[in-house]
């Protein structure tokens, strides 16, 4: 408060922020649930995580955006596809320092000394030749979360039933929290699991919500909005789940392709179809024509407007007028884990007591506690570079 209030009395024009603001939106983003210490920390240190990716090479585009499932204008989006503007500076990065990858090894156990400390893991490679990696600092476990491990996610979310897909890279099966649990690990918040709104029906390939960030609009299979489209992931997909099928359109024009590389991957694939008026687009896509365009032209009046009468979106970046036409048919699948390894602030993994467990260490998507019951857009990108730096350090 004290900050805004300094803001407001200094008459500057750009948008407030601060890491208590953040910190705050995360908190109330994720239901209440999650652990304080916790956000404050990541919100204290992300700016700096932003800077040091930039040092590293990171692409990152002079502009910033509110992602979909955000709440406010902070994302900072990469010129390059997918991942890699993170992944790849962050290789060459560790190639420089020497650091020795070892590929197509499965880690399976944590090894610990005579007096309780985690030294290392043991390793089996592709051919069933087994190994031991031992370290005098320790471990960091960065092995993501559980959304491809149906019977662990049934057991804390029995209401995901293991029809559904899930958007995550098929190691995503919570291999490390299996490991740590074995040393006394303790785990917080299992059952809060996140459903993505904008996935392919039937093969769980993910459309980036960069795509409604840069403007895209939800319609229904009657041609109709049902939603604020920048809602958090959770009210979106559960809109979502109402519609005719259960499934909704991501409609699109020409101004939002030429603003984001990531959907040239998607016309690649087969998943986007074109029309050169919302007319045709409708006819191909067999809903109603008159409601699309009726759609169409409110929401142009409430782009210009600055004002979305319908829903109350607050960011729309682009008027949705500029041919040709695109669409692409979404459903939720699992998304991501919000719970997982109890840590403290220092990417320590604590055991059932709250005790630290000497020289075990976990960042990303494998820890609980950050998020809470619902993870905002943009945050876990943020959160696990901010937690594998403090690990790294510690």
């Amino acid at each position: 408060k004290a900050k805004y209030e300094a803001y407001l009395k200094s008459g500057s024009k750009t948008l407030f922020d601060c890491p208590e603001w953040h910190a705050l939106q995360t908190y109330n983003g994720g239901d209440k649930v999650g652990q304080i210490p916790l956000i404050r920390q990541y919100s204290n240190n992300v700016l700096d995580t932003l800077h040091w990716m930039q040092s590293k090479g990171s692409p990152v585009m002079d502009r910033v955006s509110q992602g979909a499932g955000a709440l406010w204008q902070r994302t900072h989006q990469l010129d390059a596809p997918a991942g890699l503007g993170l992944i790849d500076p962050l290789y060459q990065a560790a190639v420089k320092q020497g650091v020795n990858f070892k590929l197509g090894m499965r880690v399976q156990d944590l090894i610990l000394n005579d007096k309780g400390r985690v030294i290392g893991v043991t390793a089996t490679d592709k051919v069933g030749n087994k190994y031991e990696f031992t370290s005098k600092d320790g471990v960091i476990l960065a092995t993501g979360g559980y959304s491809q491990n149906k019977e662990m996610r049934q057991k804390s979310a029995p209401h995901l039933t293991s029809e559904m897909v899930s958007t995550n890279q098929p190691g995503a099966t919570g291999d490390g929290i299996i490991m740590a649990e074995k040393v006394g690990a303790a785990t917080v918040d299992m059952k809060q699991i996140q459903t993505h709104p904008t996935v392919v029906p039937g093969n769980g390939e993910m459309i980036t919500e960069a795509v409604r960030g840069n403007g895209a609009i939800l319609v229904n299979k009657e041609g109709k909005r049902f939603i604020n489209e920048l809602q958090t992931r959770d009210v979106v997909s559960a809109a979502e789940l109402k519609q005719t099928d259960k499934v909704g359109y991501l409609f699109f024009d020409n101004s939002v392709r030429k603003s984001l590389k990531a959907i040239e991957t998607y016309i690649k694939k087969g998943l986007v179809t074109e029309g050169k008026t919302p007319e045709e687009l409708a006819q191909k896509l067999g809903i109603n024509a008159d409601n699309l365009k009726a759609t169409l032209a409110d929401y142009a009046k409430f782009q210009a407007d600055k004002k979305d009468a319908q829903f109350g979106r607050a960011d729309m970046p682009r008027p949705l007028t500029e041919a040709p036409y695109y669409a692409v048919m979404v459903t939720p699948a699992v998304h991501h884990t919000m719970g997982g390894l109890r840590i403290n602030t220092e990417a320590q993994v604590l055991d059932h007591q709250g005790n630290v467990i000497p020289g075990l260490f976990a960042a990303g998507e494998v820890t609980g506690g950050v998020h809470g019951g619902n993870r905002l857009g943009g945050n876990a990108m943020a959160d696990i570079v901010t937690f594998g730096r403090i690990a790294g350090r510690n």
